[in-house]
């Protein structure tokens, strides 16, 4: 038994080794290399949507430029009339300054003229009258000249002072180039006097007045209508501007 058990051993030592068995490992997963997903087939029914939104983008960005551009005329057309505007307002104005020149001097020379003729100062007559003829001018200034004798005997027995105010005026005419113009002239004429009671009285006249060496002056006076007494009693005559016939004869001083 002990031998078997020795051959036993010596076959074993005898015996090479068994080759150990490897270890058995598993597999490795197949692994599946990853194909691009397929791109998706143009969809029928979407073509027409994108081609309406390019449609509709197109027409807005028309429209946008068509704005743009309406905005860019508009704002050249305001710029464009506020430039002709404002230079047809100042040409206008230019132009027309002298002629509204014109109307205020040739009025403000009208009134003067009608309060110059219608005032008196009993103690100096010959400055009343010589004041009288600085306003005038034409004929009128000639009839002065030539009867001034005879007026200042006439304001003397009269004996009555005068003061003059402009209680309306308007120019009714006026021909700047002709330098012509007409004035209607509304005064109040206050007299008094040594023994006589002071009266007031409303004289309304025509003054047509010409451009004299760049002045206006009074060629022509006329009676427009009968004086108005405003207070108290009027004078023994009542002043009187040229009749109507002769217009450009010195018109006779109040109170005579």
């Amino acid at each position: 038994m002990s031998q078997q058990k020795d051959s036993n051993q010596d076959a074993e030592l005898g015996e090479p080794a068994a080759e150990p068995v490897a270890e058995s490992t598993p597999d490795p997963a197949p692994v599946l290399l990853a194909k691009p997903a397929p791109a998706p087939e143009p969809d029928a029914a979407a073509e027409p949507d994108a081609a309406a939104a390019t449609s509709t983008a197109r027409p807005a960005d028309a429209r946008r430029v068509v704005t743009l551009a309406a905005i860019a005329l508009l704002a050249v057309a305001a710029v464009a009339a506020a430039w002709f505007g404002g230079t047809w307002i100042v040409g206008g104005l230019i132009q027309d300054r002298p002629r509204a020149q014109a109307r205020d001097n040739a009025l403000d020379a009208a009134q003067q003229a009608a309060i110059n003729i219608t005032s008196m100062n009993l103690a100096d007559v010959d400055g009343s009258l010589s004041l009288a003829r600085s306003s005038m001018t034409g004929e009128l200034l000639d009839a002065s000249t030539k009867n001034q004798d005879q007026i200042k005997k006439q304001v003397l027995d009269s004996n009555v002072n005068m003061t003059s105010k402009v209680v309306g005026g308007s120019l009714t005419e006026l021909n700047s180039e002709r330098d012509r113009a007409a004035a209607l002239v509304v005064l109040e004429v206050t007299e008094n006097g040594p023994g006589k009671p002071a009266a007031k009285l409303r004289y309304t006249w025509s003054v047509d007045v010409v451009l004299d060496d760049g002045v206006w002056k009074a060629d022509q006076v006329q009676v427009v209508s009968d004086p108005v007494a405003l207070g108290g009693e009027a004078g023994s005559q009542q002043p009187a501007a040229p009749g109507d016939t002769a217009p450009t004869t010195q018109p006779a001083q109040p109170g005579n």
